[in-house]
Protein backbone atom coordinates (compact mmCIF):
# COMPACT_ATOMS: atom_id res chain seq x y z
CA UNK A 1 0.00 0.00 0.00
CA UNK A 2 1.41 3.47 -0.98
CA UNK A 3 0.72 6.71 0.24
CA UNK A 4 2.54 10.10 0.95
CA UNK A 5 2.66 12.23 4.44
CA UNK A 6 0.94 15.74 3.88
CA UNK A 7 3.46 18.23 5.22
CA UNK A 8 1.42 21.55 6.00
CA UNK A 9 -2.13 19.38 6.81
CA UNK A 10 0.18 16.97 10.04
CA UNK A 11 1.55 20.42 10.97
CA UNK A 12 -1.48 21.85 11.22
CA UNK A 13 -3.33 19.39 13.07
CA UNK A 14 -0.20 18.02 14.86
CA UNK A 15 -1.13 14.69 13.63
CA UNK A 16 -0.36 12.71 10.28
CA UNK A 17 -2.58 13.57 7.49
CA UNK A 18 -2.02 10.65 4.86
CA UNK A 19 -3.52 10.24 1.25
CA UNK A 20 -3.16 6.95 -0.90
CA UNK A 21 -2.35 6.57 -3.72
CA UNK A 22 -4.71 6.41 -6.45
CA UNK A 23 -3.89 2.57 -7.27
CA UNK A 24 -4.20 1.49 -3.81
CA UNK A 25 -7.27 -0.78 -3.89
CA UNK A 26 -9.96 -1.47 -0.71
CA UNK A 27 -7.89 -5.13 -0.38
CA UNK A 28 -4.44 -3.30 -0.19
CA UNK A 29 -5.78 -0.95 2.62
CA UNK A 30 -7.37 -3.35 4.82
CA UNK A 31 -4.43 -5.85 4.41
CA UNK A 32 -1.71 -2.66 5.36
CA UNK A 33 -3.97 -1.16 7.43
CA UNK A 34 -2.24 -2.14 10.38
CA UNK A 35 1.45 -1.96 9.76
CA UNK A 36 0.21 1.69 8.48
CA UNK A 37 -1.16 2.57 11.30
CA UNK A 38 1.86 1.64 13.71
CA UNK A 39 4.45 3.36 11.68
CA UNK A 40 2.41 6.86 11.39
CA UNK A 41 -0.01 6.82 14.06
CA UNK A 42 -2.39 8.49 11.26
CA UNK A 43 -5.19 11.04 12.43
CA UNK A 44 -6.49 11.66 8.70
CA UNK A 45 -6.35 10.29 5.52
CA UNK A 46 -7.58 11.03 1.92
CA UNK A 47 -7.90 8.59 -0.79
CA UNK A 48 -8.90 9.95 -4.68
CA UNK A 49 -11.11 7.82 -6.48
CA UNK A 50 -12.71 8.07 -10.48
CA UNK A 51 -16.30 9.62 -9.70
CA UNK A 52 -17.54 6.76 -12.10
CA UNK A 53 -15.84 4.23 -9.86
CA UNK A 54 -18.68 3.79 -8.17
CA UNK A 55 -17.32 0.31 -6.93
CA UNK A 56 -14.48 1.43 -5.46
CA UNK A 57 -16.03 4.39 -3.90
CA UNK A 58 -18.74 2.09 -1.96
CA UNK A 59 -16.35 -0.21 -1.16
CA UNK A 60 -13.86 2.57 0.88
CA UNK A 61 -17.21 3.60 2.58
CA UNK A 62 -17.70 0.55 3.80
CA UNK A 63 -14.34 0.69 5.57
CA UNK A 64 -15.05 4.40 7.24
CA UNK A 65 -14.41 6.68 4.46
CA UNK A 66 -16.65 9.83 3.45
CA UNK A 67 -17.10 11.58 0.98
CA UNK A 68 -15.73 14.99 0.98
CA UNK A 69 -15.35 17.07 -2.19
CA UNK A 70 -15.59 16.39 -5.95
CA UNK A 71 -13.15 17.63 -8.02
CA UNK A 72 -12.70 18.74 -11.42
CA UNK A 73 -9.25 18.66 -13.52
CA UNK A 74 -8.34 20.60 -16.55
CA UNK A 75 -5.75 22.21 -18.27
CA UNK A 76 -5.51 25.10 -20.84
CA UNK A 77 -2.06 25.10 -23.60
CA UNK A 78 -1.04 28.52 -22.93
CA UNK A 79 2.67 27.62 -25.25
CA UNK A 80 2.93 31.16 -27.54
CA UNK A 81 -0.45 32.61 -25.52
CA UNK A 82 -0.55 36.60 -25.71
CA UNK A 83 -3.05 37.65 -23.64
CA UNK A 84 -2.06 41.98 -23.53
CA UNK A 85 -1.75 42.31 -20.09
CA UNK A 86 0.57 45.41 -20.62
CA UNK A 87 -2.63 47.26 -21.54
CA UNK A 88 -3.81 47.01 -17.84
CA UNK A 89 -1.69 49.29 -16.64
CA UNK A 90 -1.11 50.80 -13.97
CA UNK A 91 -2.08 47.25 -13.16
CA UNK A 92 0.55 44.17 -13.37
CA UNK A 93 1.69 40.99 -12.65
CA UNK A 94 4.15 40.70 -9.98
CA UNK A 95 5.85 37.82 -8.43
CA UNK A 96 4.92 38.26 -4.42
CA UNK A 97 7.62 37.54 -1.69
CA UNK A 98 7.42 37.47 1.98
CA UNK A 99 7.08 41.19 2.60
CA UNK A 100 3.79 40.50 1.15
CA UNK A 101 2.19 38.12 3.53
CA UNK A 102 0.39 40.58 5.22
CA UNK A 103 -1.89 41.85 2.69
CA UNK A 104 -1.99 37.81 1.16
CA UNK A 105 -3.30 36.99 4.93
CA UNK A 106 -5.70 39.93 4.98
CA UNK A 107 -7.43 38.92 1.62
CA UNK A 108 -7.68 35.31 2.59
CA UNK A 109 -9.07 36.21 6.10
CA UNK A 110 -11.92 38.39 4.07
CA UNK A 111 -13.31 35.15 2.33
CA UNK A 112 -15.91 33.45 4.00
CA UNK A 113 -14.42 29.68 4.87
CA UNK A 114 -16.16 27.61 2.38
CA UNK A 115 -14.36 24.11 1.58
CA UNK A 116 -14.30 20.61 2.58
CA UNK A 117 -12.66 21.42 5.70
CA UNK A 118 -14.82 24.39 6.82
CA UNK A 119 -17.83 22.12 5.75
CA UNK A 120 -16.95 18.95 7.87
CA UNK A 121 -18.70 18.79 11.17
CA UNK A 122 -15.60 17.05 12.53
CA UNK A 123 -12.76 19.03 11.61
CA UNK A 124 -12.09 21.86 14.19
CA UNK A 125 -13.47 25.39 13.49
CA UNK A 126 -10.56 28.14 11.85
CA UNK A 127 -8.74 25.16 10.31
CA UNK A 128 -9.01 26.40 7.36
CA UNK A 129 -8.27 29.29 7.33
CA UNK A 130 -5.50 28.56 8.99
CA UNK A 131 -4.33 26.10 6.36
CA UNK A 132 -4.59 28.45 3.71
CA UNK A 133 -2.60 30.58 5.55
CA UNK A 134 0.53 27.95 5.78
CA UNK A 135 -0.04 27.59 1.52
CA UNK A 136 0.55 30.54 1.03
CA UNK A 137 3.53 30.58 3.38
CA UNK A 138 5.01 27.70 1.63
CA UNK A 139 4.38 29.17 -1.87
CA UNK A 140 6.51 32.03 -0.91
CA UNK A 141 9.32 30.43 0.71
CA UNK A 142 9.43 27.69 -1.83
CA UNK A 143 10.85 29.97 -4.41
CA UNK A 144 12.64 26.95 -6.54
CA UNK A 145 9.12 25.27 -7.61
CA UNK A 146 6.32 27.52 -6.45
CA UNK A 147 5.02 31.09 -6.94
CA UNK A 148 2.68 33.46 -5.88
CA UNK A 149 1.42 36.74 -8.63
CA UNK A 150 -0.03 39.31 -7.60
CA UNK A 151 -2.10 41.77 -9.44
CA UNK A 152 -0.32 44.82 -8.40
CA UNK A 153 -1.43 48.74 -9.02
CA UNK A 154 2.00 50.29 -9.78
CA UNK A 155 1.02 53.65 -8.47
CA UNK A 156 -0.63 52.58 -5.26
CA UNK A 157 1.02 49.64 -4.51
CA UNK A 158 -2.06 47.84 -3.62
CA UNK A 159 -2.75 43.96 -3.88
CA UNK A 160 -6.04 43.33 -6.06
CA UNK A 161 -5.65 39.91 -5.73
CA UNK A 162 -3.32 36.60 -6.05
CA UNK A 163 -3.14 33.49 -7.65
CA UNK A 164 -0.32 30.46 -6.77
CA UNK A 165 1.13 27.49 -8.02
CA UNK A 166 3.96 25.18 -8.94
CA UNK A 167 5.91 24.26 -12.03
CA UNK A 168 5.63 20.53 -12.05
CA UNK A 169 7.96 20.50 -14.92
CA UNK A 170 9.71 23.07 -16.66
CA UNK A 171 6.71 23.70 -18.92
CA UNK A 172 3.84 22.95 -16.92
CA UNK A 173 2.29 24.98 -13.90
CA UNK A 174 -0.10 23.29 -11.65
CA UNK A 175 -2.32 26.50 -9.95
CA UNK A 176 -3.46 25.83 -6.73
CA UNK A 177 -5.62 29.07 -5.35
CA UNK A 178 -6.80 32.64 -6.23
CA UNK A 179 -8.10 35.08 -4.25
CA UNK A 180 -9.46 38.69 -5.31
CA UNK A 181 -9.66 41.68 -2.79
CA UNK A 182 -12.75 42.80 -1.51
CA UNK A 183 -12.68 45.96 -3.20
CA UNK A 184 -11.57 44.16 -6.86
CA UNK A 185 -14.15 41.16 -6.25
CA UNK A 186 -15.17 41.50 -9.89
CA UNK A 187 -15.36 39.76 -12.68
CA UNK A 188 -13.14 42.27 -14.50
CA UNK A 189 -10.07 42.58 -12.38
CA UNK A 190 -10.41 38.56 -11.76
CA UNK A 191 -10.04 38.36 -15.68
CA UNK A 192 -6.93 40.50 -15.44
CA UNK A 193 -5.53 38.92 -12.80
CA UNK A 194 -5.65 35.76 -14.75
CA UNK A 195 -4.53 37.08 -18.07
CA UNK A 196 -1.33 38.69 -16.43
CA UNK A 197 -0.34 35.30 -14.78
CA UNK A 198 -0.55 33.51 -18.05
CA UNK A 199 1.48 36.15 -19.74
CA UNK A 200 3.79 35.99 -16.80
CA UNK A 201 4.38 32.30 -17.01
CA UNK A 202 4.92 32.04 -20.87
CA UNK A 203 7.86 34.55 -20.61
CA UNK A 204 9.26 31.99 -18.30
CA UNK A 205 8.87 29.25 -20.55
CA UNK A 206 5.63 27.30 -19.24
CA UNK A 207 3.63 25.66 -21.91
CA UNK A 208 0.80 24.20 -19.66
CA UNK A 209 -1.40 25.04 -17.24
CA UNK A 210 -3.22 22.39 -15.18
CA UNK A 211 -5.55 22.68 -12.22
CA UNK A 212 -7.98 21.19 -9.87
CA UNK A 213 -11.21 23.14 -8.87
CA UNK A 214 -13.74 21.90 -6.30
CA UNK A 215 -17.24 21.35 -7.13
CA UNK A 216 -18.03 23.91 -4.46
CA UNK A 217 -16.42 26.90 -6.57
CA UNK A 218 -18.85 26.64 -9.59
CA UNK A 219 -17.85 30.88 -10.46
CA UNK A 220 -14.23 29.87 -10.71
CA UNK A 221 -15.42 26.62 -13.11
CA UNK A 222 -17.81 28.75 -15.55
CA UNK A 223 -14.79 31.01 -16.09
CA UNK A 224 -12.35 28.72 -16.84
CA UNK A 225 -14.27 27.55 -19.18
CA UNK A 226 -15.82 30.35 -20.79
CA UNK A 227 -13.28 33.00 -20.68
CA UNK A 228 -10.03 31.39 -20.50
CA UNK A 229 -10.73 27.88 -22.81
CA UNK A 230 -9.46 25.41 -20.68
CA UNK A 231 -10.00 21.69 -20.93
CA UNK A 232 -11.80 19.60 -18.63
CA UNK A 233 -9.54 16.15 -18.30
CA UNK A 234 -11.78 14.30 -15.41
CA UNK A 235 -13.91 14.64 -12.64
CA UNK A 236 -12.91 12.35 -9.24
CA UNK A 237 -14.70 12.32 -5.75
CA UNK A 238 -12.11 13.20 -2.48
CA UNK A 239 -12.51 10.65 0.51
CA UNK A 240 -11.68 10.77 3.73
CA UNK A 241 -11.46 8.95 6.69
CA UNK A 242 -10.60 10.17 10.43
CA UNK A 243 -9.32 7.45 12.73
Amino acid sequence: MEYAVLKVESKLFGRKVLVLDAETTPEEYVAGLDKLIADEQPWYMNRLCEANDLKTIHAFEDLGFRFVELRMFRDLRIENMQMGSHSFFPYEAVLLDEESLPAIYEIIRGYPADDRFSRDPLIPAGTSLKRLELYMKKSITNTRNEFIYGLVNHHTGELAGFRNGEFTSKKTVRYFYRFMAPTHNTPAYASMLEAAVIDALVKRGAGMVEAITSGLNVEEINEAFSTLGFRAQKTMVLLRKIF
